[in-house]
């Protein structure tokens, strides 16, 4: 198995980081090239990659597999060239987990002690006693997913005392969790929830979910938070349902366009907290790990964990 390498950095181009030094001392007996310097491309079988180039794959005849060094693959999926035959694998954790539970655990808090509307008035030296919150067993928070990171954040959240709902597109089996499905649940959902969470994977059928519609149906004084996919949002949408104070507050990952353009309005909404897409970084020792036990499988002909339905886009 002869392996090509590829990860963006936040400047473009390849990033020789930790995970490409601890996948060669991982895999001692693998080759691994660095695109775009690879002698012989029909050598290589598996890709590991995050964000690779608009040519990255061409020449690569004989591919089989490509890894990506993230949870999301919608920047592999959407790549206009990737082979049609080939297998994708995503990491399904390594380390993420914890501090995107940490994250969305801090973005409920905010919610629920009403820190934004604290903000306000501090910044217009008002004191006020008149603002109250809705007691923690009554906070409602509604997670759009249902995956290995959904379940984690919502296990945090119901061992601080929150209720907690999570929603898929199609039926799961979820223990200590309610769960809605399908769109007829997420119309049952909307209603009740006090914080509504995204953290669905990126397809064509979850693009542009949190829209005018959606918002709508949550109720007035709700509140969004986002750390899943800037692809999710109707950023206009969101500005109008603040704008009509429908929502009371939006804590922002993940944007249409990164890094966020200082044109943005969302920068200087007064109900909105951005965070520069670091919600949940990947963990490097945990995606080493991962990548090459991945491999090891693959190479084994049995189907890694994270392996991904190409058809339905997670």
């Amino acid at each position: 198995m002869s392996i090509l390498y590829y990860s963006s950095s936040d400047q473009g181009g390849t990033s020789n980081d930790r995970i490409l030094s601890g996948l060669r001392e991982k895999l001692p007996h693998k080759t691994i090239s660095v695109w775009p310097d690879c002698p012989d491309k029909t050598s290589i079988t598996t890709a590991i990659v995050w964000q690779p180039p608009i040519d990255f794959f061409d020449g690569l005849s004989n591919l089989k597999h490509v890894l990506s060094i993230a949870a999301g693959v919608d920047h592999l999926l959407g790549h206009p060239a990737l082979p049609k035959n080939v297998s994708v694998t995503r990491l399904t954790d390594a380390g993420m987990a914890e501090p995107m539970a940490q994250y969305v655990l801090y973005g409920v808090l905010h919610a629920q002690r009403q820190m934004t509307a604290l903000a306000n008035a501090q910044r217009n030296q008002l004191w006020r006693h008149d603002i109250s919150t809705v007691p923690t067993q009554r906070f409602h928070v509604g997670i759009l997913g249902a995956g290995v990171l959904s379940l984690v954040t919502a296990k945090r959240l119901v061992d601080n005392g929150y209720k907690v709902s999570c929603w898929s597109r199609t039926p799961k089996q979820l223990q200590g969790i309610a769960h809605f499905d399908g769109a007829d649940g997420l119309e049952e959902l909307l209603p009740q929830v006090n914080a509504l969470v995204c953290l669905l994977p990126l397809t064509p059928q979850t693009t542009g979910i949190l829209n005018a519609s959606l918002f709508a149906k949550l109720p007035v004084g709700a509140y969004l938070i986002n750390p899943g996919r800037g692809g999710h949002a109707d950023e206009t949408a969101l500005l109008d349902a603040l704008n009509s104070d429908h929502l009371s507050g939006a804590l922002l990952d993940v944007f249409n366009e990164e890094p966020l353009p200082p044109s943005s309005p969302i920068w200087s909404h007064p109900n909105i907290v951005v965070t520069p897409h670091v919600a949940a970084p990947t963990h490097e020792d945990g995606a080493v790990e991962q990548i090459a036990q991945s491999i090891d499988q693959l190479e084994r002909d049995e189907i890694p964990h994270g392996m991904v339905n190409r058809d339905a886009g997670y």
